[in-house]
């Protein structure tokens, strides 16, 4: 069985990281996708929007693990190194 996956990165994955190191639970989507063997994906995490994770990061009635839950903090092409970032999300330099 194969999936089809999208890519995306950590703030520190990014060419300039350091950066946007206090983006806390941000990542950056590429434009890359490819397919792997099912049995190389070691697990699933959910990419929110800004307010999304805000709402559920700080939602006292949840009981959920919030290990492995994101948000969209932009784009990032690794072949060119640029970052754009969401509306809504400040950009640190």
């Amino acid at each position: 069985m194969v999936v089809k996956v999208k890519w995306f990165y950590h703030p520190e994955e990014t060419k300039d990281g350091k950066n946007h190191l206090n983006l806390k639970g941000a990542l950056f989507q590429s434009p890359h996708i490819d397919e792997n063997d099912v049995q190389t994906i070691s697990h699933k995490c959910e990419v929110l929007s800004i307010n999304d994770f805000r709402l559920r990061k700080y939602d006292a009635n949840r009981m959920e693990d919030y290990e492995d839950i994101y948000f969209l903090a932009g784009s990032y092409d690794p072949m060119t190194g640029r970052v754009t970032y969401e509306s809504g999300i400040p950009e640190i330099i």
